[in-house]
């Protein structure tokens, strides 16, 4: 039963884990057995505690998106995705310390392919902010140390654009989904992006048709590549802003009835000035090889 390509097993009844494991269509996504047991237990957790973890991990970024790609598939064959409406019932969503924009140090790309390079790039990004809008409830979403940064830092910047989806609306008015809290220290993002989130943040909860219920944001930007951030707060707040109105955000250092009063409240702090040391692309081929290891131990 468990090789049908997808479905309810045996004519209706619910699959059991071991049927979820060996199903066609969960194996072509996962690519082993090993994966898709991996990928089952953190859905399950997911299911049990309303957070869907990978903090830590340090994945590489395809197996990542083979598991992200595997819970969808679960989702779909245990019924908890049935339609285009219905969301697993996840209200966190944790990435920290997994590298979703792999570097390019190291990668031979012609100069010619550069445009379609950062739409490869992009991809992974894409498909994590869209599995966290569309397949989720989550209102807190942590990416942290994911090696996140902008690329042409205009408006076709794919990077950026994906990011800033994460504090905007989803859905009709009347259902719209709000984050309140966006965790993105450690990353590389730059001042201008930050004033650009902030800005947007801002004007889509602005917006919000129950006034007395406006949804509030917690944006941490911390030990990101942002300078001058004491000046962009001020810029925002002294309606320098590209839709030319003056922005309702607090630092996380303000007083409290500051912050109360602000719809965005933004952690600017620790900013750094200097590019890291490849410390996690040295850790992973160790980390790789212990992997193999465990996979050649394994009794078949």
């Amino acid at each position: 039963a468990g090789q049908s390509g997808g479905g309810e097993a045996g004519g209706g009844g619910a699959m059991s884990d071991e049927e979820l494991i060996k199903d066609y269509s969960t194996l072509k996504v996962c690519g082993s057995e090993e994966v898709a047991r991996d990928s089952l237990a953190v859905l399950k957790s997911a299911l049990e505690t309303g957070k869907l973890s990978f903090a830590d991990k340090d994945l590489p970024e395809e197996l990542l998106v083979r598991m992200l790609k595997a819970i969808g598939k679960f989702g779909t064959l245990k019924g908890l995705l049935p339609t285009r409406t219905s969301v697993l019932p996840v209200n966190e969503v944790n990435l920290n310390g997994n590298t979703i924009l792999t570097p390019l140090a190291g990668m031979a790309e012609p100069l010619r392919s550069a445009k379609s390079t950062l739409a490869r790039r992009a991809q992974t990004v894409q498909l994590i902010v869209q599995f966290i809008r569309v397949s989720t409830d989550a209102k807190i979403v942590r990416l942290e140390d994911c090696g996140l940064e902008g690329t042409t830092h205009d408006k076709d910047d794919p990077i950026e654009q994906e990011i800033l989806r994460l504090v905007k609306k989803f859905g009709a008015t009347k259902t719209a989904k709000y984050a309140r809290e966006v965790w993105l220290a450690k990353n590389k993002f730059r001042g201008d992006f930050a004033k650009k989130m902030i800005e947007a943040a801002y004007w889509e909860r602005a917006r919000h048709p129950d006034k007395d219920n406006i949804p509030r944001l917690f944006l941490d930007l911390r030990q990101n590549r942002i300078q001058g951030a004491e000046r962009i707060l001020s810029e925002l707040r002294d309606s320098k802003t590209a839709a030319g109105g003056p922005i309702g955000v607090a630092s996380a250092s303000d007083p409290q009835e500051v912050r109360d009063k602000a719809l965005v409240e933004v952690d600017l702090s620790d900013q750094r000035d200097r590019s890291d040391s490849p410390v996690r692309e040295q850790r992973r081929a160790p980390m790789a090889a212990q992997r193999e290891d465990r996979q050649r131990l394994r009794p078949s």
